[in-house]
């Protein structure tokens, strides 16, 4: 019984210590949000975790420094090498190695240890993907939203803007693609392996290789054996056939590109609640919106089955579009059989961050602020 008293407090420790992070690990009154920390790490794990901080990339720290942490030096430092890198094997750690140097850091729950359960998902408990989805719903959703913790923006598909002016170079996935440093990495898409093992697989595409990271990202992905490295030609031929699938590009809220996750709002875990709202376009950030031209719109609907957030609908057989749905994919724009559809920017436009470590510095001053108003 005791043993057991300490397991549960080892796991609230270890919830406390991660809500900490930038999009924290809120506590919730289901008691889901503890299930799936227990069904991700084992009571050693979790307290280990506790010695750790958040890093992305920048902030990542080395065995020494995380040693030095150790209460009464409960392990040796070999020890805990050991252990954490065997975490990070699990999905449980962000990791980098530079050289001889490795650097170790807890993970967000997204873009985070979710994620890195990649064909790993059939070996978790049955229950961890009912924990998972409550303790999205009830806690990790409503946390993003509460600091403004976007992660992922939508670049429009490249054939629906190949005749536009004055497109940024953030917006233009070839010119990503090309300022982007290697290794490239593809990797199975974890949100369509989840529903996959629901028996709901997508109905966008068969295709589950899918996913891409790049540089520090791609290679902690190619170093575990979670994603395969790739050339740049494959990479950019991956992406192309993913925007003929219709799939939405949703590359990560930074200049220095680090992943793009390619998306539909039958699987993926964001798109998938969006949808359910009446005004997806506040919950993405994108630098376009779509607009149909009645003169040339010839009513078949073709529009109305392909977009991804139900944001046309047939109004006396002329294509309609809710701006306040509308998240400027550009996959209506592609299809549309007579060209009556285009990509408009939006008056105010969007930059992306320096890098992901910016974003979280960012996103760490919201929280900051938050805490302050709150009594």
């Amino acid at each position: 019984m005791n043993e057991k008293i300490s397991d549960s407090k080892i796991y609230i420790e270890l919830q406390q210590h991660l809500d900490k992070m930038p999009i924290g690990f809120p506590a919730t009154k289901s008691g889901a949000g503890i299930r799936l920390l227990k069904h991700l790490f084992t009571p050693e794990e979790a307290k280990l975790a506790t010695y750790l901080r958040f890093g992305w990339e920048r902030d990542l720290e080395p065995l020494n420094t995380i040693y030095d942490r150790v209460k009464n030096k409960e392990i040796t430092k070999d020890e805990l090498e050991n252990k954490l890198d065997s975490m990070v094997k699990k999905g449980l750690l962000m990791f980098k190695r530079d050289k001889d140097n490795k650097y170790y850091g807890n993970a967000l729950l997204m873009v985070g240890m979710f994620e890195f359960q990649v064909n790993k998902l059939d070996k978790l408990p049955k229950e961890f993907i009912k924990d998972f989805s409550d303790y999205f719903d009830e806690a990790w959703l409503p946390e993003a939203f509460k600091v403004k913790g976007a992660q992922l923006r939508t670049i429009p598909i490249e054939k629906s803007i190949e005749f536009e002016q004055n497109i940024s170079q953030y917006d233009s996935l070839e010119t990503l693609i090309e300022n982007t440093e290697g290794p490239y990495m593809v990797t199975n898409c974890i949100c369509r392996q989840l529903k996959d093992l629901e028996e709901d697989p997508c109905k966008v595409t068969n295709r589950r290789e899918v996913c891409m990271g790049f540089g520090f990202a791609a290679k902690m992905y190619i170093d575990q054996g979670w994603g395969r490295e790739i050339s740049k030609k494959e990479a950019i031929q991956i992406l192309r056939q993913n925007q003929e699938d219709g799939l939405v590009l949703q590359p990560d809220n930074s200049q220095k590109l680090g992943f793009i996750c390619s998306c539909c709002s039958c699987c993926c875990e964001s798109l998938s609640r969006y949808i359910k709202f009446p005004n997806p376009r506040n919950m993405t950030i994108t630098n376009y919106f779509a607009e149909v031209d009645p003169e040339l719109c010839t009513g078949c609907g073709i529009c109305v089955t392909i977009c991804p957030m139900e944001a046309i609908k047939l109004v006396d057989d002329i294509s309609k579009i809710k701006h306040k749905r509308c998240i400027g994919c550009g996959n209506c724009v592609v299809k549309c059989p007579v060209d009556a559809i285009s990509l408009k920017k939006r008056e105010k436009e969007f930059i992306p961050f320096p890098t992901m470590d910016d974003l979280f510095d960012k996103i760490f001053e919201r929280k900051n602020r938050i805490k302050q108003k709150t009594p």
